[in-house]
C-alpha cells in the first residue's frame, strides 16, 4: 500500500467517525447487551491496541518488533480479556481521551518513518514479506473499522 494514500484513509476515517461518536452521551457509550461490550468498551479495546500499534512502530524505527507478534488466538483472547478489565468502569472523558490521543500519535510515528521504509517489504524480515504500512492498516484501521462500522450505518443527528 502507498503511504500518502493510506494517511489519506486513516484521515477519512477518522473524519467519517469522530462527528458520530461526539453526538453519543455517556448513557449511548455505555449501554451493551448482556454479554455484549459496549462502545464505550470498543474504544477502550481500540486504544489498547492503537497504543500497541504505536509502540511496533517505534521498536520498528530502533530495529525491533512489535511485544505481541505472532500471538494466538487464544493469546489475543486474554490480552482482550485483560485490557477490558483493566478498563472496565473507567470515566468515558478518559477514554475517549486515550482512543483520540493514541490515534494522534499513531499519524505522529507514521510521518516519523520514510515512506520507502513502511512500504518496503523486505525491510522488516519479523513481517515475513509484509510491508510496515500493511500491518499498520490491518492493526489499526481495519480493526478499528471491524469494530465501530455500525456507527456510520447510523445516520449523524
Amino acid at each position: 500500500m502507498n503511504t500518502e494514500q493510506f494517511l489519506i484513509q486513516l484521515e477519512q476515517w477518522r473524519a467519517s467517525v469522530e462527528p458520530r461518536l461526539a453526538l453519543l452521551s455517556t448513557t449511548e457509550l455505555e449501554q451493551s447487551a448482556p454479554g455484549e461490550w459496549s462502545l464505550l468498551d470498543k474504544l477502550a479495546h481500540l486504544a489498547a491496541w492503537d497504543a500497541e500499534a504505536v509502540l511496533a512502530l517505534a521498536r520498528a524505527k530502533q530495529g525491533g518488533k512489535p511485544r505481541y507478534l505472532n500471538v494466538t488466538p487464544a493469546e489475543t483472547d486474554e490480552l482482550n480479556a485483560q485490557w477490558h478489565g483493566e478498563n472496565k468502569g473507567r470515566a468515558s472523558e478518559r477514554v475517549l481521551g486515550d482512543f483520540h490521543g493514541v490515534w494522534r500519535q499513531l499519524v505522529r510515528q507514521l510521518h516519523g518513518f520514510a515512506p520507502a521504509d513502511l512500504e518496503d517489504t523486505k525491510r522488516y524480515p519479523w513481517l515475513k514479506g509484509m510491508a510496515l504500512i500493511d500491518f499498520v492498516d490491518e492493526w489499526a484501521l481495519q480493526h478499528e473499522m471491524e469494530h465501530l462500522q455500525h456507527l456510520l450505518a447510523r445516520p449523524p443527528e
